[in-house]
């Protein structure tokens, strides 16, 4: 029930129209509040389940509810069938969307129990009403809420406004080139003070005018490709003029009815102006121009618009400063720039929050953009992608120790093919306060080629003197180990099979075969090998290779992914030889997944044209195993060095892989970044300079 009694409040001006939704399950409790509120200018809406309050709050959260707007407060009964005013309470408060869970809600209780109420307010509710109310008291406590969201909302606004304005702000700074300047300066100022058009005009003082450098539209509402005309200092007046001529701030709200308003002048191309909002920018103790905002779209502009139009005006006229005189300085920096861009090797320069902030020819090259797009953007961004600076990067050192620094970098390209630079970091000499300027010139040279040079060529000397090592070891035990073998068998022939010294017999039968067998290896390592080379498919050549081992890849249940180049040329190859390299570098792959246990084994297979635009194929055998560590790496190719348990491989299977290889004319390349399996890359010429060899 509602004591129905005359009072004098009325509706503040500014809490009209706000949206309340009445939520309660008796129609004679609904039908009075509704009166009441709209006889004070409330637009009302009413549900009678808390299922439906709910729904009806979520839909008007989005605007899908048709002549209304957001609820902006909930009158809640609390004793409700179903779904109580509590456990609707709880499901607003519990919301994820901040405009519902934010919400003013009053409970309404015709029980006068503390506890209760206790209850309501625990859960989040704002106030709450005992019925039977005086209408007086329910609008007082439902203005007291609204008029607190309203400030509640404008301190937020406030504060995203001050927030927008450190961020706009920045971002002028961050780019002295002076068109940039204006068009970040219109259309920052146009969101902190949301209103439909910006304009930023300098004043030319030999002319007697204002020129318009910049013009911002909201391009909901109007074309943005507008030209705003020439404002006469002398002469005609206008709004816009008068902040030059006197000068001083213009904050018009009624400008139709204001006697120096001049639509032409006052207003950009196709914009009906309803309020105007001039500051000058005052520079080197003078008005350099004026900053010009129309049509504030949440009302009239007020003195705290002036304030933060003032402030970003201050922040404007800086920036401006400073671009006249990074202006001045350029033709110094086109010419330093034109030396660096004259070094071939790759050069950067970056600040020390890692933006960039000159990049020469052949480092923007090398990505595929110009170099002034990079200007202003992270090194680790634009080189690799990353929103961190990179795990192997030491620059850091070079900007905060002010000390130069030198490392080396080693990764796998697309290609699969190892990649080494070696990286210098020197510090730049300069103002070490601003956290813009250059702190550290970058140099890098690319090391690939001199290095695997070099291991070829240390790998090539230590294979001739152990091929040479190797013969002559395997004569001198080859004949006693034919006497070993025959003996053994001779022994086997004359003792009973069930004794134990047959046992030991069979025993010294096998140990010699492998000692043999070793022994044939290393004969077949060191001498040189008949090589009959033909024209053959290096496509057909990887497949026949599968096709011998493919069984065991099926039986270790590994995924092949296989991936074969199209229309390759075929190359110069002794067919046996380098079909044996595919199979001992796939039962490598094989083997090293299996005795680490991966779980989902997988081995890449890919034929290729060269990645280097040379007159080169390549096969690429990449698995997903454990990978090879650095230290194992730099002797996996030696003979007799192996990294599986003992007897199951003499260490001799990678070293003839890379003596075919080479007698081909060719390269194997091993990457293999830490945990990430390995991959061998062979890369063999399409013609062969000893294709006319045969044997």
């Amino acid at each position: 029930m509602i004591s129905e009694v005359k009072h004098p409040y009325a509706i503040i001006p500014d809490l009209k129209n706000a949206h309340i939704l009445i939520v309660d399950d008796q129609a004679e409790m609904r039908e009075p509040l509704v009166q009441i509120l709209q006889l004070q200018g409330y637009t009302t809406s009413e549900v009678d389940t808390g299922q439906e309050a709910l729904q009806f709050l979520i839909q008007a959260s989005v605007g899908n509810i048709a002549n209304r707007g957001p609820v902006d407060l909930v009158l809640l009964d609390l004793l409700m069938p179903s779904m109580n005013g509590l456990e609707v309470l709880q499901q607003i408060r519990g919301h994820p969307t901040p405009e519902l869970r934010d919400i003013r809600v009053i409970m309404l209780t015709a029980i006068n129990e503390s506890g209760q109420k206790i209850d309501a307010l625990m859960a989040g509710a704002n106030d709450y009403i005992t019925k039977p109310f005086h209408s007086a008291e329910l609008l007082a406590r439902v203005q007291t809420l609204l008029r607190s969201q309203k400030l509640e909302k404008e301190l937020m606004r406030q504060r995203e406004q001050f927030a927008l304005l450190n961020r706009v702000g920045q971002q002028m700074s961050a780019s002295l080139e002076m068109r940039s300047v204006y068009g970040d300066a219109t259309l920052g100022l146009r969101e902190i003070l949301n209103v439909e058009a910006t304009a930023l005009f300098v004043q030319l003082k030999n002319r007697g005018i204002l020129h318009c450098q910049y013009v911002d539209l909201d391009p909901d509402k109007y074309e943005v490709d507008v030209t705003y005309p020439t404002v006469p200092l002398r002469g005609e007046k206008s709004i816009i003029a008068e902040t030059v001529t006197r000068p001083a701030v213009m904050r018009v709200n009624s400008p139709h009815s204001h006697p120096l308003f001049d639509q032409k002048l006052d207003a950009p191309p196709g914009v009906e102006v309803k309020s105007i909002l001039a500051l000058p920018v005052l520079m080197g103790g003078g008005t350099w121009g004026v900053v010009a905002a129309w049509n504030k779209k949440d009302g009239e502009f007020k003195e705290f618009d002036v304030d933060l139009t003032a402030s970003f005006s201050t922040s404007l006229a800086n920036t401006i400063h400073n671009a006249y005189l990074v202006k001045n300085l350029q033709q110094n920096r086109n010419s330093l720039q034109a030396i660096i861009d004259g070094i071939l090797h790759p050069i950067y320069t970056i600040n020390e929050n890692w933006e960039l902030v000159a990049v020469n020819k052949a480092k923007a090259s090398a990505i595929g953009h110009p170099a002034e797009s990079l200007k202003g953007r992270n090194c680790f961004e634009v080189f690799y992608g990353r929103d961190t600076p990179c795990e192997h990067c030491l620059v850091h050192q070079t900007i905060h120790g002010n000390t130069p620094i030198t490392w080396s970098h080693k990764w796998k390209g697309e290609d699969h093919l190892p990649r080494e630079w070696d990286i210098n970091a020197y510090p730049l000499p300069g103002n070490r306060r601003d956290s813009s300027e250059a702190k550290t010139v970058i140099v890098w040279q690319d090391r690939t080629e001199e290095r695997r040079l070099e291991d070829q060529l240390i790998q090539t000397g230590k294979l001739a003197a152990i091929g040479q090592l190797s013969a002559g070891v395997a004569h001198e035990i080859s004949n006693p180990l034919v006497a070993v073998i025959a003996n053994a068998e001779m022994l086997k022939m004359t003792l009973d099979k069930d004794s134990d010294d047959y046992e030991a017999a069979d025993l010294i039968l096998q140990g010699g075969e492998r000692a043999q067998s070793v022994v044939k290896g290393l004969l077949d390592f060191a001498r040189e090998q008949q090589y009959a080379f033909k024209r053959i498919d290096l496509n057909e050549s990887v497949q026949s290779a599968l096709k011998l081992i493919g069984f065991q890849f099926k039986a270790a249940q590994v995924e092949l992914n296989q991936q074969f180049g199209e229309k390759l040329d075929p190359i110069q190859a002794s067919p046996e030889h380098i079909k044996s390299v595919w199979i001992n570098l796939m039962i490598n792959a094989r083997d090293a997944m299996r005795d680490a246990g991966v779980e989902d084994p997988e081995l890449d297979i890919i034929t290729r044209a060269s990645q280097d635009g040379q007159d080169f194929v390549e096969v690429v055998i990449s698995d997903n195993g454990p990978g090879i560590s650095d230290e194992k790496a730099a002797h996996i190719f030696e003979p007799f060095y192996t990294t599986k348990d003992p007897g199951k491989g003499t260490g001799l299977g990678l070293a003839t892989c890379l003596r075919i290889v080479n007698q081909h004319g060719g390269t194997i390349e091993l990457t293999s970044p830490p945990g990430k399996g390995a991959t061998f890359v062979v890369s063999l010429p399409i013609s062969n300079t000893n294709s006319s060899l045969v044997g």
